[in-house]
């Protein structure tokens, strides 16, 4: 089982990749994916992850199938084989 990643923008450059495959097992989590990234990519995972929470910091957003994560289990959100992470900067909130 397998999970795509897709990097945008500033992560991408920073990667040299805009797409990474990350192998998961039955029922992981975004949490265990992003420590997989951080195996191969580590200062990607310092750029998008708040050392405090663990959480995503609050310039970027993760999304599961284009779904953000802070809307369905945070990062203990379940994966599922082909899922599609996407992992970008956020949009600043219009006042």
């Amino acid at each position: 089982m397998e999970v795509v990643v897709r990097l945008s923008d500033e992560l991408r450059k920073r990667a040299g990749t805009d797409t990474i495959k990350i192998p998961i097992d039955e029922d992981e989590t975004v949490d265990t994916l992003l420590m997989k990234l951080g195996r191969r990519h580590p200062k990607l995972v310092e750029l998008v992850l708040d050392p405090t929470t663990g959480e995503a910091k609050g310039s970027y957003e993760i999304l599961i199938n284009g779904r953000r994560i802070r809307h369905l289990r945070g990062i203990y959100t379940k994966l599922k084989h082909k899922d599609e992470v996407l992992i970008a900067q956020s949009e600043p909130e219009s006042s």
